[in-house]
């Protein structure tokens, strides 16, 4: 049976809706590009050119909205304009994909999320993560208790982030630096797994003469007094990153290079996830949401626990002490 046709807006055209989302959305085959918004003409001609098609253009993003009717829009633009971008798509209708973080804000995070909820829409957040087989299985894992209760959390991850640099390090464009970045992947996919909610925070950030962190580490006590420690260091040499999760009963390590999984040890022992569970992306499962009409659909609500850890440890920084998650 075919794939139902999809259509689906693009604001932003940057390296990452072009490198990204644009190969993911063409990869489906059922989903066309109906047009794209960016300030920048330049980087939208760009886009056109790796989608391999013209694509109406729009330099104003609430213009297409207004103008062009589809069933998604792809968000990949400063964190900053995360939340107006999101809002409004769902507030016209529409299925939406945001890049993350969701936002920089809890209190805009817990608006999106209602607002999907009420609207009856998806709203997904790219942590291409959870579409890995192995942190799926990983969740599986701690599900149904084979590391027992979980009474610690050590996670890193490393990366040359500074050669990333452009609007990333404006802390008014980015909310804040590596931790709010690719941090931010480090967070999710550590609540996201582990099911824990945080409680009181504690964070240290080096700047390294930035305007935004670079380095940081952050411990955390969550709801079930496990403690954990979460590390990101953006001068790195190369990406680098690991989930250890410590319970009662068992150990359980993810260990990622090059953003790639490398391995997964239960109790020191290999682990391969089962072959039902199947790689997909953040873009797949959007589309395969809206086809089904949001069978099985996983809310965001963990990205709420992001946004609060996140601008708890900023503030934790800040104050130089520790701080408790705002709920």
């Amino acid at each position: 049976m075919p794939k139902k046709r999809l259509s689906v807006a693009l604001i932003g055209a940057g390296g990452n809706m072009r490198g990204a989302h644009v190969g993911r959305v063409t990869s489906d085959g059922a989903v066309r590009i109906a047009a794209v918004a960016d300030p920048l003409e330049s980087q939208a001609r760009l886009l056109m050119e790796r989608a391999g098609r013209d694509i109406p253009y729009f330099a104003d993003w609430r213009r297409m909205l207004n103008e062009v009717e589809t069933d998604a829009v792809l968000v990949s633009t400063p964190h900053r304009e995360h939340y107006a971008h999101a809002k409004a798509s769902l507030e016209s209708g529409r299925h939406v994909l945001v890049e993350k973080p969701l936002v920089i804000q809890p209190g805009h995070a817990k608006r999106v999320l209602a607002l999907a909820h009420e609207r009856g829409l998806a709203l997904v957040v790219a942590y291409q993560r959870h579409w890995m087989p192995h942190f799926v299985y990983a969740r599986e894992l701690v599900e149904r208790g084979a590391v027992g209760e979980i009474r610690g959390v050590a996670a890193y991850v490393t990366q040359n982030w500074l050669g990333v640099g452009g609007w990333r390090l404006d802390p008014d464009l980015a909310g804040g630096g590596m931790f709010m970045d690719t941090g931010s992947h480090l967070l999710a996919s550590t609540l996201w797994v582990t099911g824990l909610r945080p409680k009181l925070v504690s964070a240290a950030f080096d700047n390294i003469g930035c305007d935004v962190d670079v380095n940081g580490a952050v411990i955390v006590r969550f709801a079930n007094d496990a403690i954990g420690t979460l590390t990101t260091t953006g001068n790195a040499s190369r990406h680098d990153e690991r989930l250890a999760i410590s319970g009662s009963d068992g150990s359980l390590v993810l260990h990622l290079h090059q953003w790639r999984v490398r391995s997964m040890l239960l109790n020191d022992e290999p682990v391969e996830p089962p072959k039902r569970i199947k790689p997909s992306n953040p873009d797949a499962a959007l589309f395969a949401w809206i086809r089904n009409g949001l069978v099985g659909y996983e809310p965001q609500d963990f990205a709420l626990q992001v946004s609060r850890l996140t601008e708890a440890a900023y503030r934790s920084a800040a104050a130089g002490k520790p701080v408790a998650v705002r709920s």
